[in-house]
């Protein structure tokens, strides 16, 4: 009997699971629609029907927070100004570990900074606290700072007056540093002027730098003259420089450098000294003059280097870079000036001296822009000294180290004996997806990505720049999303594998179905590292000179190959420009030795520079060639297109 009963109990809770569960799922999927509902009248600004519509979430669904957050929002807009600090005080309360609180804290502050509630300086106090990292707090720094000037303004009692003041300087000169081009930076700087308070030396730098930064150079200047000069003169000075007062800005310069300390940040100093050079018609006498004048300064060794830079002595030009890497071996240049002479060894055939050099490259500078290349010319150097196993030690460790190089992309031909051997010409469509691998962890975040609500998601992941990206490109900003996700990739150490879905928001396959169907012979992910490095897939963007749209085709270029083929030569088509260029690599290539790598040089350079090099250059191989293309512009951007081929063809391989 007793065993009869616990099998009915334990049946009994199996079935009330059971339910729950459906349940569950039922009200999962309705308050997926509701929410989906909300958030189109939110969008049509029907903010009736979505407050309405978010009301019905219910209690327990991972995105409640979101939907009390825009319910409030719905409210505000309504102007039902009760209603929305009830439910922002309800989120709050209900939910104060969600990733909305401080947002949600935010938009309460300020509702009841607009009702000149006491209580909104409590919590903008209270976010900068506990937030302290956030453009939040910032805000807040702001209001705060209003707060008090306002109370300061009221108030009879002098010392009080005088202590609520202090309090709003410290507020609105805090957010100015922080913030110097942000929204209330203006508005800062102007309240401190009316406290009528004597600020000090380092409070007018930053106002200083404010007015610089929004590149209102006349009002930087008034401050700039008040400030720490120990602190200020870089900045000062060029400040001056882009005011066109070039002979003032000279004697900052010049007093700055006599005393120059290591408290500033030497970006500033390296921008204010390569502008200053500009200046100069006669640029090798200015930087000998700098370099007589302060032989020991803190900054030797960028005047070294400048006037490496500038020489045309190729023998004094080396014994420059030498002189970088040996007197000054910290030097943020000695990983550039070492590359250079011992790619000069190279073209020498100095072999031994340059393997040497190349081992002390490799051993003090990794992580240097440079490294790829030495790691690679260490390969080549062993292949022409007839050692094949150390040349392929080098070439994979090129492609291991450094996968996504231009220089990977030739080690990896070296390796298979093929200077032009096409990685792949079938690929393996990928969509974007979502690139955290947390997704699932994250509940709330997975369902705002079902139901749409990117603006949360975005929120949610304010951090993360791969996230932006992804939440740019669902939203059609393709060329922003790319140049995010570029700038963050170049940041991201160690970096992912190539199936990781960061690679495909850095190089993705816009207008890949029109480079498909018009690339002819050619590789198609050719023509959309073309297309990538040309536009970053802008079809409306026009250059100084004229090119216009995907692949920047010329107009009177593009006039010639639509009469030639009777097509339409509208460029700002994307279907028609790329048919158009696709039409016109396919010239270039053909009539050089179609060979791809002479066709890009030709895209940006031209047919007859790139034809007169092959004729005049004297080089050893095509790599060595690729180095000794005189044009700088165009050998980076045969560098840039070969990185994107080899990346793409990693990706969707």
């Amino acid at each position: 009997m007793k065993e009869k009963i616990i099998t009915l109990i334990i049946l009994i809770l199996i079935t009330l699971c059971g339910a729950g569960f459906v349940h569950s799922k039922i009200s999962e999927k309705s308050d997926l629609k509701n929410y989906k509902i909300a958030l189109s009248e939110y969008k049509k600004e029907n903010y009736q029907a979505s407050y309405k519509y978010f009301g019905k979430i219910s209690l327990f669904s991972d995105i409640k927070p979101p939907a009390i957050f825009r319910r409030a929002r719905s409210a505000t807009l309504l102007g039902d100004y009760s209603a929305a600090k009830r439910n922002y005080k309800s989120l709050l309360f209900r939910f104060p570990n969600s990733q909305l609180y401080v947002v949600s804290e935010y938009n309460l502050a300020s509702l009841l900074y607009e009702q000149n509630s006491r209580s909104a300086k409590k919590h903008f106090l209270h976010i900068i606290k506990y937030f302290p990292h956030t453009d939040y707090a910032l805000a807040s720094e702001y209001y705060v700072a209003s707060i008090d000037m306002n109370k300061a303004n009221k108030t009879r009692f002098y010392w009080k007056r005088k202590k609520l003041k202090n309090k709003a300087l410290s507020h609105f000169i805090r957010y100015v540093k922080l913030s110097p081009d942000g929204r209330f930076a203006q508005q800062s700087i102007d309240n401190i002027e009316n406290l009528g308070i004597v600020i000090s030396p380092e409070d007018n730098l930053a106002i200083a730098n404010s007015y610089f930064k929004r590149e209102q150079y006349k009002q930087a200047s008034n401050y700039y003259a008040k400030s720490p000069f120990k602190n200020s003169w870089a900045k000062y000075s060029l400040n001056e420089l882009k005011n066109n007062n070039l002979e003032y800005a000279e004697k900052i310069i010049n007093k700055g450098l006599e005393n120059a300390s290591a408290e500033l940040e030497k970006e500033d100093v390296y921008n204010t000294i390569d502008e200053y050079i500009s200046t100069k018609s006669d640029k090798i006498t200015t930087i000998n003059t700098l370099i007589n004048k302060y032989p020991k300064s803190i900054y030797a060794d960028y005047f070294t280097y400048l006037k490496a830079k500038y020489t045309t002595n190729e023998t004094e030009q080396y014994k420059l870079f030498e002189n970088i890497f040996t007197l000054y071996p910290n030097s943020t240049f000695s990983a550039e000036a070492l590359y250079k002479v011992f790619y000069s060894n190279v073209n020498k055939k100095h072999y031994d001296e340059a393997i040497k050099l190349g081992q002390k490259h490799l051993a003090s500078f990794q992580t240097s822009d440079t490294a790829p290349a030495v790691m690679f010319w260490m390969g080549k150097i062993y292949e022409y000294k007839n050692n094949s196993s150390l040349a392929k030690s080098y070439y994979r460790g090129v492609i291991s180290k450094y996968p996504d190089s231009y220089y990977s992309y030739r080690a990896y031909c070296q390796l298979h004996k093929n200077k032009d051997i096409f990685i792949s010409k079938k690929i393996k469509q990928k969509p974007i997806e979502f690139p955290c691998s947390d997704r699932h962890e994250q509940k709330m975040a997975s369902k705002l990505i079902d139901v749409g609500d990117y603006d949360f998601v975005s929120e949610l992941y304010k951090e993360n720049q791969f996230v932006q990206s992804w939440i740019d490109y669902k939203e059609g900003n393709i060329v922003q999303s790319v140049i995010t996700a570029q700038k963050e990739m170049e940041e991201t150490y160690p970096k992912p594998k190539f199936d990781d879905a960061k690679w495909r928001l850095v190089y993705p396959l816009n207008f890949y179905n029109y480079v498909d169907k018009y690339r002819g012979e050619e590789d198609g992910l050719m023509i959309l590292s073309i297309i990538r490095e040309e536009s970053h897939f802008n079809s409306n963007i026009e250059s100084p000179v004229g090119a216009i749209g995907l692949m920047q085709l010329m107009p009177a270029t593009a006039n010639e190959i639509a009469s030639i083929h009777n097509l339409d030569n509208n460029l700002y088509n994307p279907e028609n420009n790329i048919r158009l260029g696709s039409l016109y690599y396919s010239k270039m290539k053909a009539s050089l030795w179609d060979k791809d790598i002479y066709a890009v040089m030709a895209y940006n350079g031209g047919w007859y520079s790139v034809d007169n090099w092959l004729k005049k250059l004297n080089f050893i191989d095509i790599d060595d060639f690729v180095e000794k293309i005189p044009y700088p512009e165009t050998q980076t951007y045969v560098k840039k297109v070969f990185k994107s081929y080899w990346m793409y063809s990693n990706i969707y391989k």
